[in-house]
C-alpha cells in the first residue's frame, strides 16, 4: 500500500494546485552531503556523510498562466511562508527517495525567480511557464 495522498505539495495546511503543474517536474530528495571525502594510496574512496539530508526540487506551470492563476498560487505558497526576506517556506512534499517513500517536511528558500510575460489579455498578464526552484535549509 502507498503513502501517496494524492499530491505533491503541501503549503501550511494547503495542497498547491496541480491544474497549475506540467509534467517534468524534478525532485532531487534527501541529498547526502559530504564532511570529508577522500582516496587513499589504493585509490579507495572515503565518504564520511552527514545524516542530515537535504532535498530541492523545482516545479514548473503549464504555459499561459494568467495573473490572476499566479496569485492563486502565490497565495497558497503564502501559508507556508516562515520568511518573505529570505522567501523561506515550510514545505510537504513528495519524498521519492529510496526506503522512503513518502511525505517529508522542510524549511525551503526560492532563488531569485524569473517571470516570462507574454502577452496582455482582456487587461491581464499572461506568463509563459513560471519555474519555481525550492533548495533546503
Amino acid at each position: 500500500m502507498s503513502n501517496f495522498k494524492g499530491y505533491f505539495l503541501k503549503f501550511g495546511d494547503t495542497i498547491f494546485p496541480h491544474k497549475y503543474l506540467a509534467q517534468g517536474n524534478e525532485a532531487t530528495p534527501f541529498q547526502r552531503t559530504e564532511a570529508e571525502a577522500y582516496r587513499d594510496g589504493n585509490n579507495d574512496l572515503h565518504r564520511v556523510t552527514f545524516g542530515n539530508h537535504k532535498s530541492t526540487f523545482k516545479i514548473t506551470t503549464i504555459p499561459g498562466i494568467t495573473l490572476e492563476e499566479k496569485i492563486e498560487m502565490e497565495n497558497v505558497m503564502s501559508r507556508g511562508l516562515l520568511d518573505s526576506i529570505q522567501r523561506k517556506y515550510q514545505v510537504e512534499y513528495w519524498n521519492d527517495d529510496i526506503g522512503v517513500n513518502d511525505y517529508s517536511t522542510g524549511d525551503f528558500y526560492i532563488p531569485n525567480p524569473t517571470f516570462s510575460r507574454t502577452k496582455i489579455v482582456n487587461n491581464t498578464i499572461v506568463y509563459d511557464s513560471l519555474t519555481y526552484e525550492f533548495i533546503e535549509y
